[in-house]
């Protein structure tokens, strides 16, 4: 067996992957604490009673683990249940509404990379169109600190999108909201259902685009016209965001069944790079006596990210470079060598410093000082005497 093949589904970083990897978590993270959230760390590792989420939460979705103890644990497929659980018991004393976010990894069991990275935030026991509100002006802050300008907000309501699937009969409703979790229209067309339940369903499915324009059409159609308190807050919403990337879709359902509200993604090309919405029974499950608080959030898929912003050129192209190369150029001198380091490291304006350890010659040492784009170079002689160079 070939040792140095990595474990299918997950990758290394290397050093120019992590310098940009860092720089989105900055930047994030710069987003998420200038609006007064705290950063919560939870565990991997949880049971599987806590990640299904009442069974929101697919267990085949889970990397599940079997313990010594012979109960099922499972690696976290996502960081909200998680948060939920920890929290959901605090929040009876605590000053509402918390505002956490999270950076790490997660795990799930599909084809492909199992394991990614994620950073997002929670607002717990917040509700209405304030909280909502902040939440999706939070991402446009996030969009707007990583410079990204190439993307749309795809926002919907998946209350109202349910509410408008129970006017299907319930021998039909799943097979149609299966299509419009998938946006498959032409299955749709071919499901074996009433035409008119088809073409309502049909209509549905059509909800999406400019939100002027949709809400507009919802008020023209007698079977959807009678939601006008919800069109209205979809509206007022859409009016505080002040985002004309914002695409209206009312057919937008997630993978999670613990949205109660308003669900939306950022999408950069072909990447879905977040995703997130209102869940207000979810911290019921977890709380001793099931009492439960509204709450929205969102996460940033880090590795989607990471990849609409390579290819728009948007990301740090080379790892940082050393402040200063210093040059033995003898053995005798290398203790004065790493002490002149270790004095530039400590300096008033701390510097980032290498000490050139191979046998030196010029050449060499200006072709490498040069290549990764050092400016100073310090030549230690025999008896201490010290050269600098700038290049």
């Amino acid at each position: 067996m070939d040792k140095r093949v990595v474990a299918t589904g997950v990758r290394d970083l290397l050093p120019l992957d992590v310098v940009q990897k860092r720089w989105i978590e900055h930047n994030l993270q710069t987003a998420f604490q200038q609006w007064g959230y705290q950063c919560v760390i939870t565990p991997m590792l949880e049971s599987m009673e806590i990640l299904s989420a009442g069974g929101m939460v697919r267990p085949e979705s889970v990397i599940q683990i079997r313990s010594g103890d012979y109960k099922s644990l499972g690696l976290r497929p996502e960081m909200t249940a998680s948060i939920a659980r920890a929290y959901s018991p605090r929040l009876d004393v605590e000053n509402l509404p918390q505002r956490l976010y999270y950076l790490g990894s997660v795990f799930r069991n599909v084809p492909g990379q199992k394991e990614s990275y994620q950073g997002g935030v929670e607002l717990l026991g917040a509700e209405g169109l304030a909280a909502d509100g902040e939440i999706l002006l939070l991402l446009r802050d996030c969009l707007q600190r990583l410079e990204l300008t190439e993307y749309d907000i795809i926002l919907g309501d998946v209350g109202f999108t349910s509410t408008l699937l129970q006017s299907f009969s319930y021998k039909f409703r799943e097979p149609i909201r299966n299509c419009l979790v998938h946006l498959d229209r032409v299955s749709l067309e071919q499901l074996d259902i009433p035409s008119g339940v088809k073409a309502q369903a049909l209509e549905l499915l059509d909800l999406r685009g400019k939100p002027s324009q949709v809400l507009s059409k919802c008020r023209s159609l007698p079977w959807i016209a009678n939601q006008g308190e919800k069109l209205d807050y979809l509206k007022s919403l859409v009016e505080l965001c002040k985002d004309d990337r914002i695409v209206l879709d009312l057919s937008l359902i997630q993978d999670f069944d613990y949205y109660t509200g308003i669900v939306f993604e950022v999408v950069s090309g072909k990447e879905i790079i977040s995703q997130g919405g209102r869940y207000d029974q979810l911290l019921g499950i977890y709380h001793p006596q099931g009492k439960t608080y509204p709450s929205v959030g969102f996460s940033w898929n880090i590795e989607a990210l990471h990849k609409s912003l390579d290819r728009l050129n948007l990301l740090p192209q080379r790892t940082p470079s050393a402040d200063w190369l210093v040059v033995p150029l003898s053995e005798a001198v290398l203790d004065c060598a790493f002490s002149h380091a270790d004095r530039l490291r400590k300096d008033t304006v701390p510097q980032r410093v290498e000490v050139y350890i191979a046998p030196p010659t010029e050449e060499e040492v200006l072709a490498y000082a040069r290549s990764e784009g050092i400016p100073h170079i310090a030549w230690v002689e025999l008896g201490g005497t010290i050269n600098e160079q700038t290049l």
